[in-house]
C-alpha cells in the first residue's frame, strides 16, 4: 500500500470504531428484532452485519479520497501471483479444516453444534441462495472488510509498524471467528484460523485482495455443493 493512503493513528482508530460499531448495530438488529420476528434460527448467519460493514467501510473509503483499490483490490501483475496466492490459501484452509480446527473445537466443547445449511441439502432454491451469498457477501465483501480494511487500519492505528501489522493480521482474524460464533464452535475455530491465513497470504502477495477472494469463493462453493449433494 502506498504511503501516501496511510492514515494517521486517530484516523484509523475513528475508521475502526465505526466499522465496530456498525457490526454492534447490525447484529443487535439481526438477532434482538429481525430474526426473532421471522422466526430464524439462532445458528443462521447474519447477512445484514456483513454487507452492513462492508457498506459503512465503503462510505469511510469514499469519505477519505479513498476506495477500495488503496487496500489490495487492483488487478495484479502478473495474473499467476493470483491463481498461486489462492491455490495455497485453498490448501491451507483444506488441512486446518480437516486436522486442526476440529482438534481444537473438540478440546474446547466435545458437543458441537448442528448447522442451519443442512436444510439446503437436494434444495435447489436454498443452494442457489447461499452459493450467491457464499460468493458476493462471503468471498467478496468479507475479505475486502477483514483482510483488505480492518487488518490495515488496526495496524495504522497502532503505527504501522511490524508488530502493529501483525496485531492487525491477528486481530482480524480474531474477530472474524467470533462474528461466526453463532455456528458453534467448530465454525468459530475454523474462520478464526482461515482469516489468520488469509492475513498472511494478503501480506506474501503484496497486499492483493484477488487470491483471498478466489479462495474464499472457492471454498464456499465447493462446501455448499458437498452440502447439497450429500
Amino acid at each position: 500500500m502506498s504511503s501516501n493512503h496511510k492514515l494517521s493513528p486517530a484516523d484509523a482508530a475513528g475508521d475502526v470504531a465505526v466499522v465496530i460499531a456498525t457490526i454492534c448495530i447490525a447484529w443487535g438488529a439481526t438477532r434482538l428484532l429481525i430474526y426473532p420476528a421471522l422466526s430464524i434460527p439462532d445458528n443462521a448467519p447474519a447477512i445484514l452485519r456483513p454487507i452492513s460493514e462492508f457498506f459503512a467501510a465503503w462510505a469511510l473509503l469514499h469519505w477519505r479520497g479513498l476506495g477500495w483499490r488503496s487496500v489490495g483490490l487492483r488487478t495484479p501483475v502478473p495474473w499467476w501471483i493470483v491463481i498461486a496466492g489462492a491455490a495455497v490459501l485453498y490448501l491451507a484452509n483444506t488441512g486446518l479444516g480437516t486436522y486442526v480446527a476440529p482438534v481444537l473445537a473438540q478440546w474446547i466443547s466435545p458437543v458441537q453444534q448442528a448447522s442451519f445449511m443442512g436444510y439446503i441439502r437436494g434444495n435447489p432454491s436454498g443452494f442457489a441462495l447461499w452459493l450467491t451469498i457464499g460468493i458476493v457477501v462471503g468471498g467478496f465483501m468479507e475479505e475486502c472488510l477483514f483482510r483488505g480494511f480492518l487488518l490495515n487500519r488496526v495496524a495504522e492505528m497502532l503505527g504501522g509498524s511490524g508488530p502493529a501489522i501483525a496485531v492487525g493480521v491477528v486481530s482480524q482474524a480474531v474477530l472474524f471467528g467470533l462474528l461466526h460464533l453463532y455456528g458453534g464452535v467448530f465454525a468459530c475455530v475454523f474462520a478464526s484460523l482461515a482469516a489468520l491465513a488469509s492475513g498472511c497470504v494478503y501480506l506474501l502477495v503484496k497486499r492483493n485482495l484477488w487470491p483471498l477472494i478466489l479462495a474464499h469463493a472457492a471454498w464456499n462453493s465447493v462446501a455448499l455443493s458437498s452440502l447439497y449433494a450429500s
